[in-house]
């Protein structure tokens, strides 16, 4: 949800008496919910973002290791070698 649609939620909370200056417990209630779950939203994306952060920087570098465990492969360099060099096992060298 974005923005937006929270300050149109938070709007149709405003009842009748608060256009008329009292406020009902459900009011209170209705308008803590909303801030709870804008809270939440919030919280959750900054989460998601971080995660998907760290996931991508993994599958880069990931991705960067085989890319060069390739080109040593390549070059005849010996397994072992770039096992030792990469942390990637023979196997996975050897199906690059």
């Amino acid at each position: 949800m974005d923005d937006k649609v929270l300050e149109e939620l938070n709007v149709a909370f405003v009842s009748i008496g608060q256009k008329y200056g009292f406020v009902s417990a459900g009011d209170v209630f209705r308008q803590r919910q909303a801030e709870a779950l804008a809270e939440g939203i919030s919280k959750g994306r900054k989460e998601g973002l971080s995660k998907g952060r760290a996931e991508g920087m993994k599958k880069g570098m990931m991705a960067k290791t085989r890319s060069l465990a390739k080109a040593f492969r390549n070059k005849g360099f010996s397994l072992e070698a770039i096992a030792d060099a990469t942390g990637l096992t023979i196997d996975e060298i050897k199906a690059l």
